[in-house]
């Protein structure tokens, strides 16, 4: 299942009471927007099927998942299907198409955190370069040191400066 997208996709008009929606994007992209309605966030990555379906007692709810665009929400209707639950979907579209409607979703007033990281990390290389240019050749070593943690962070997918700047007072929901 490369890029196919999974075989049962529903309408977000189309959802029926009692569906268990569940949200795996990414936390930037689930704080930037996310559905009104309640739903469940497990970043894909994360997700393990049947763990998923013994915590919430499943027993043949319809199950929708959610992600941007279905290509991630397609990988995990399969992992729910292979793991014997048959009544899957996932939602048309994806939060592309959901989040054009503005009465189905809350949309985050500042800035993405993972946006504010790059800006921070930018400016940081670029102050260290500066500086290592003009007063230290030592102030290099602040954008060696930040050029690492992206590094890192690209790697392990978890980023220290976004846990930090996550705190700050105008990025609590």
């Amino acid at each position: 299942m490369c890029d196919k997208l999974y075989k049962n996709q529903i309408e977000i008009k189309d959802i029926p009471d009692g569906a268990i929606i569940v949200d795996v994007r990414n936390g930037s992209e689930h704080y930037d927007i996310a559905l009104k309605q309640k739903h469940y966030f497990v970043e894909t990555t994360r997700f393990n099927a049947k763990e998923f379906i013994k915590a919430h007692n499943l027993n043949g709810e319809q199950v929708l998942v959610l992600c941007q665009s279905g290509k991630r929400a397609s990988k995990v209707a399969q992992k729910l299907e292979d793991a014997g639950y048959k009544n899957v979907a996932i939602i048309k579209g994806g939060m592309t198409e959901v989040g054009k409607q503005s009465s189905l979703v809350d949309k985050a007033c500042v800035m993405s955190v993972e946006r504010q990281v790059r800006i921070v990390a930018g400016c940081l290389i670029i102050l260290g370069s500066i500086l290592g240019l003009t007063v230290n050749i030592y102030f290099v070593l602040l954008a060696l040191f930040v050029g690492c943690g992206l590094l890192y962070a690209g790697i392990s997918n978890s980023c220290a400066m976004a846990g930090l700047l996550g705190k700050l007072p105008w990025n609590k929901k």
